[in-house]
């Protein structure tokens, strides 16, 4: 099978939630002899940062991503940095795709990350080519959630229309969740078979808590947390629903005094936080990349405060691989089947309860933190949803 996928912009190495979505759902395609080629429709800011302006990188044998770099592409993305959409991708596409008609040309299916660029995609393949949609978030959804200031009216329709012509005019979707898929068949008229590929970690994530590594006190000793406190771990990307999340935690940060509890905040969404008026228990970290992993090891519990957003959450499923007790809101555990004994679940207003509960019950996190990383090892790997997604498709569209 020669696979094109489409992106809205460079995916690899991943660093976001959705970069390795995009990479996890492929990554074992090459281990069957197939052909994997990722169109990437301008940088990432990761990749400017590093000066890393390579067009074409080698991911392994067989599988290749293809970065058009181009003005029209970054600034167009300008508006998403306040958290709209961007709607114009595919429209760039009609004057600035270098490369992509002839990728498209050559493949035996395609799979078209999100709609904003799969209209375009549907308009120029071959109509004996089928196009799978690869959806993230139900994007009506997401985007209905989450308030804009201007165009607010304009910014949901269009959203609408470009959802629904994704996932009617596609031959089929892959989504993260039963739940998406539910939503997809009572909003829209899907054109084909809804394939359910989760959100995942990587095997190779899969461990044991390392509380006492040399790694995980260096972190506590840099940000100048005692040993014996008791560290709570957020993460996130510079996303509205994970800055509502973080602002969530300044706020629980407040109501715990003195030293006993700390809390981290790691990721860039951090950049999206004031650290003018933190309170001495909490630890903004930025994006992390030297000592990723100490990160958790230095923490005892996970917080996953999450009150919107759409898909299911990636920073879950990674808190289970390395073993780290979670407490979440209802809704951040949408869409993924969890046993309640591998994840603490409480409405927001009851996370300093749940917090003060499992500090003091050391084996219960253990037990939490064990379940937790059963539950991402069974059911929830991209090695996993990978090779599901490459069956699916052959037996939907294929054979090839």
């Amino acid at each position: 099978m020669h696979l094109t996928q489409v992106a809205p912009y460079v995916s690899y190495p991943p660093r976001l939630g959705g970069d390795h979505r995009t990479h996890g759902l492929v990554k074992e395609f090459p281990q069957f002899g197939d052909t994997v080629e990722r169109f990437c429709q301008g940088g990432s800011p990761a990749m400017y940062k590093s000066l890393d302006f390579r067009r074409q990188v080698t991911i392994s044998k067989r599988y290749t991503e293809f970065r058009h770099l181009h003005p029209f592409h970054e600034i167009l993305k300008a508006p998403m940095l306040v958290g709209y959409p961007n709607l114009f991708q595919g429209h760039v596409l009609k004057i600035a795709s270098d490369g992509l008609d002839d990728m498209l040309e050559r493949a035996d299916v395609v799979l078209a990350r999100e709609p904003w660029q799969t209209p375009y995609v549907l308009e120029q393949i071959d109509q004996d080519t089928p196009v799978i949609l690869s959806s993230h978030n139900v994007e009506a959804e997401r985007f209905g959630d989450i308030r804009q200031p201007l165009f607010e009216n304009w910014v949901e329709s269009r959203v609408e229309q470009m959802e629904k012509r994704s996932v009617e005019g596609s031959d089929a979707i892959v989504c993260t969740s039963e739940r998406d898929a539910e939503i997809y068949r009572d909003r829209y008229d899907p054109g084909g078979p809804i394939f359910i590929a989760p959100n995942g970690t990587y095997k190779e994530s899969l461990r044991d808590h390392r509380p006492d590594s040399k790694q995980a006190k260096r972190v506590r000793s840099d940000y100048d947390i005692p040993q014996k406190a008791t560290v709570c771990l957020f993460m996130g990307s510079n996303y509205k629903p994970n800055i509502e999340a973080a602002k969530s935690i300044i706020e629980l940060s407040r109501g715990f005094g003195g030293e006993q509890v700390q809390f981290i905040i790691m990721g860039s969404v951090g950049k999206a936080l004031t650290s003018a008026d933190t309170p001495e228990n909490l630890t903004i970290t930025g994006y992390v990349e030297d000592g990723f992993e100490a990160h958790f090891d230095a923490s005892d519990i996970a917080l996953n405060p999450m009150q919107s957003g759409g898909g299911t959450n990636i920073k879950l499923i990674d808190y289970f691989a390395r073993s780290l007790p979670v407490i979440s809101t209802p809704f951040g555990i949408r869409g993924l089947n969890i046993d309640r004994e591998a994840v603490a679940v409480a409405e927001l207003s009851k996370f300093p309860t749940a917090i003060e509960e499992l500090r003091t019950a050391r084996d219960r996190r253990k037990s939490i933190g064990r379940k937790g990383r059963e539950v991402a090892a069974e059911n929830y790997t991209w090695e996993e949803s990978s090779r599901f997604l490459r069956k699916s498709i052959i037996e939907a569209v294929g054979p090839f």
